[in-house]
Parts: structure tokens; C-alpha cells; sequence
């Protein structure tokens, strides 16, 4: 059973145990007042036929003896009846109970007189003597004397007699039978109930379970890592954190967007200029082929391949960094040596470094300095900070690439002492086709992207990379990767 099943089981349980107390106090009142009414309508002439047997009360004298044989007379008629003789104010002058039985001084004449005025309503209720706190279905009659009221005869209906007997039936069959009903009727409602809810709750529990795999898509989440809670709860959960992460797509598309639109600005710039290098360059050598000595012709033509080495690398980065932006490169996870890869890297400019007359070095680690990454990417990363650092460092300045553990982790870092970047563009370095004004290769063999490559294929790998630096002291970057298990 489904936890809203069950709750909704238990809920209607609930309601069905106050209704039946409810109902339970209802039909006891009812067959009370039932039984009350029944005996009243039946044995309320009692008291009259007492009271005009013979002359109970005359002058105000009562007679003892006619009271005792009459009560008798009347107990045959009904043994649970309880004769008593009042005066005008209520007080017992006489009664047929036992001596030394103890009574109340005054009997109430209110409802008495109720009943001998209005005999239509029925049951009225009065005190019963021997049981001052409940009150009990009567008979009543007046005594009177040459025409003058003398007093009363009250007779109650539902003696000690009834009250033994009745209590005697309720234990011995009344209560067992009715306690056994009840039980029944309540484990049945319960069953029922369980079926009915269970079949109104089955869509819904349906539906449940296609949110939660429609989750576990969309979140990544884990059904073990999802709240536990009734579908309903379940449901909402669900949907809160599936409107979390459209909210989140929603503005990484329209920043990825923003981002596009930015970059197709940029581009048509940046590849308008190359293009136009080399036409106008191309052009001159066809207008003044004649005119032009080959030293000149030698120039234009370098020129115009400078241009086209840029265009081919903006062309080549632009179409890297979209595969990147669209997924479509993973990283192919795999252990290697950081240490071999940081060498064959530097190895590779060495030739730039002494061209430019910078001082490249290396602080390896020995031992093992396994990692676990995607290679060519990550040697992507190295090629593409060296670089810069080589081509942002002056004549007689130095390159240094530096490699440490700190606990489970391996720390590089690239640092130069080039030309260093502003407090003001620091935080745009990794935008795409910043340059920064400062920069010596600003408008040449740059395309810009570099350090944009470098940040994606550092999210890729779910780590940062940072950056320090100060005008004309240099540059340091640095990340971190994790020690292969």
C-alpha cells in the first residue's frame, strides 16, 4: 500500500471511530429516552389508581397502613415501581421501601405538576429518591379531601429493582454484543476503506513514479537521495526541483545565447580584418606585379601568409571552443604521468622560448605524479598557457612551470614575469577574444580564445583555474588535478 494510502486508510478509520462514538451516544440517548417514554405512556396511570383506591391523606393526617398495601397492590402490577406519599410541599410523609432506607427531605413538584397538567408531553423526568443524582420516568396523582389538594402520590417507574436487572443484562449480553458489533463494523470500514483509496490513489501513485524517473533524468538525483514522503509530497518535491533546474537551463541558455551573439560580433571583427590584410595585400601584387622588385613582392606575400596563419588559427580555435560549448568533446578519462606531460610540453617551446629570449624552466616532482584526466586536452591547457606566457614576457624574463602535491592533490602552476594584467581586466581575462591592452600580440598571431579554451576544458574536468598578477611583475596560473586512485 502507498503512503497516502495508508494515511488516507487511517484518516478514514479516524472519522469512522468519531462517528461511531457519536452515533454509540446518539442511540443510547434515543433508546433511553425510548425507554423512558415507553414506560411512562404504559404505567403512568399508577399513581392515579393509588391515589383513588382510598383516602391517603385526610386533613392533613396521612394513612400509613393504606400506603403500604396499596404500593404492594402496585409492585404486583410492576415490580420495579417505588410508591411515595408527599404533602403539598414535597416532603415524604410515606413509601413502601425498606426502614432505615435513606431519602432525600423534599421531592422537586415542578415536573409533578407537569405531568398531572400536561399528560401530551411524555417523558418527563423527575428524582428518583433512592438515587438523588439521576433523574427517572414517573407516575404522579393528586390526594385530595372534601375538594382541598392534600398532597401527591409519586411513583417511580424504574426502581433499584430495574436498575439491578439491567445492569445484570448489559453484562451479560447487551454490552458484549453491542462492543463486538462495533469492532466488526469498524475492521470492515477499515477494509473497505483500504480498497477504495487504494483504487482512487492508483493514478496518482502512476503518475508518482514517472515524475520521479522524469526527475532522476533531468537532476541526476538517485531515488535513495529523494526525500521520503506520500506522493503528494513526493510530487511537489519533484516538481520544485525540476522548476530549480529549468530555471537554471533557462539562464545558461540565454546566457549561452548572449554569449553567442556576443562572439559573432567579435568574430565578424576579428575575421573581417585578416581578410582584408590579404586581399589588400593580394591585390597590390596583381595591380603592381610589373612595378613590385621581389624583395617587396617577398614582404607582401609574408604579410598576406601572417594574416592567413591567424585566420586558420581563429577559424580552427572558434570551431574547437564551439565543440566544447556544445558538448560534443567529453573528457576521455584515463591515468598519466602530469610530470612527463608538463616536460614534453615545454620541450615543444623551447625553440619559441629562445627565439623571444626568455628563460623557460621547469620544477618537477619525483615519483609518482600520476593523475587522472584527458590527456589531449590537458596538454591543450599546457600549450595554450605556456604560450602565452612566452609571447606576454619580455626579452631576458622568465617562464617558470612548477608542479606540487598538497594532500590528494597535484598543484600546477605557470608563472612568467611578463608585462601582467590589470586589477580592471583581470576578470574578463577568460572571456572570449579578450585581449588585453597591454598585450604585445594584441591584433596578431592571437585569436583571442586561448584562455576561453582553457576555462572550458577546466569545467569540463570540474576544477578551477586561477589567476594572479601585477602590472609589469607578471602573471601566475595555476590548478589543481587529482591523484589517480
Amino acid at each position: 500500500m502507498n503512503s497516502i494510502a495508508k494515511k488516507l486508510s487511517f484518516v478514514l478509520l479516524t472519522l469512522f471511530i468519531v462517528i461511531g462514538i457519536i452515533l454509540a451516544f446518539i442511540t443510547r440517548y434515543a433508546s433511553v429516552q425510548y425507554n423512558h417514554e415507553m414506560t411512562q405512556r404504559l404505567n403512568g396511570s399508577i399513581a392515579m389508581y393509588v391515589a383513588a383506591e382510598e383516602q391517603l391523606i385526610q386533613n392533613g393526617q396521612h394513612n400509613e397502613a393504606a400506603i403500604k398495601k396499596l404500593a404492594e397492590r402496585a409492585m404486583v402490577i410492576n415490580p420495579t415501581v417505588e410508591v411515595y406519599l408527599l404533602d403539598n410541599e414535597g416532603r415524604i410523609l410515606s413509601h413502601n421501601l425498606p426502614t432505615g432506607t435513606a431519602l432525600p427531605d423534599q421531592i422537586p413538584l415542578s415536573q409533578i405538576k407537569t405531568f398531572i397538567s400536561e399528560p401530551e408531553q411524555r417523558p418527563i423526568l423527575n428524582l428518583d429518591p433512592r438515587s438523588p443524582q439521576t433523574e427517572k420516568a414517573f407516575s404522579a396523582a393528586k390526594v385530595t379531601f372534601n375538594g382541598q389538594d392534600e398532597g401527591y402520590v409519586y411513583a417511580i417507574l424504574g426502581g433499584q429493582t430495574y436498575e439491578l436487572l439491567a445492569k445484570d443484562i448489559s453484562k451479560n449480553w447487551v454490552l458484549k454484543v453491542a462492543l463486538a458489533s462495533i469492532a466488526a463494523v469498524l475492521i470492515l470500514t477499515y477494509l473497505i476503506g483500504i480498497l477504495m483509496v487504494n483504487q482512487l490513489t492508483k493514478p496518482l501513485t502512476h503518475v508518482t513514479k514517472k515524475v520521479r524517473r522524469f526527475q532522476q533524468q533531468m537532476t541526476g538525483e538517485t531515488p535513495n537521495n529523494q526525500k521520503v514522503g506520500d506522493e503528494i509530497k513526493v510530487l511537489e518535491t519533484a516538481f520544485q526541483n525540476m522548476q530549480r533546474k529549468i530555471k537554471q537551463q533557462v539562464k545558461q541558455i540565454q546566457a549561452a545565447d548572449q554569449n553567442r551573439r556576443d562572439l559573432i560580433t567579435n568574430v565578424s571583427h576579428d575575421l573581417r580584418t585578416p581578410l582584408a590584410s590579404i586581399q589588400g595585400y593580394m591585390d597590390t601584387l596583381l595591380i603592381k606585379k610589373d612595378q613590385l622588385d621581389e624583395k617587396q613582392r617577398d614582404y607582401y606575400l609574408a604579410t598576406a601568409s601572417k594574416h592567413c596563419i591567424r585566420l586558420n588559427q581563429l577559424v580552427n580555435d572558434l570551431f574547437e571552443l564551439s565543440k566544447l560549448d556544445s558538448l560534443v568533446i567529453q573528457p576521455k578519462l584515463e591515468s598519466f604521468s602530469l610530470s612527463e606531460l608538463m616536460q614534453d610540453v615545454s620541450m615543444e617551446f623551447k625553440m619559441l622560448a629562445q627565439q623571444r629570449n626568455v628563460d623557460l624552466k621547469i620544477d618537477l616532482l619525483d615519483g609518482n605524479t600520476e593523475v587522472r584526466a584527458d590527456i589531449g586536452l590537458m596538454q591543450r591547457v599546457f600549450e595554450n598557457l605556456i604560450n602565452n606566457a612566452i609571447k606576454h614576457t619580455p626579452k631576458n624574463g622568465q617562464v617558470m612551470l612548477k608542479l606540487q602535491q598538497h594532500n590528494d592533490r597535484f598543484k600546477v602552476i605557470i608563472q612568467d614575469t611578463g608585462r601582467g594584467i590589470s586589477e580592471k581586466e583581470l576578470p574578463h581575462i577568460f572571456d572570449r577574444l579578450f585581449q588585453a591592452e597591454n598585450s604585445s600580440n594584441h591584433n596578431q598571431n592571437s585569436s583571442g580564445l586561448g584562455l576561453a579554451i582553457v576555462k572550458k576544458i577546466m569545467d569540463l574536468h570540474h576544477t578551477k583555474i586561477k589567476v594572479i598578477s601585477q602590472l609589469n611583475r607578471g602573471t601566475q596560473f595555476s590548478f589543481q588535478l587529482p591523484v589517480a586512485a
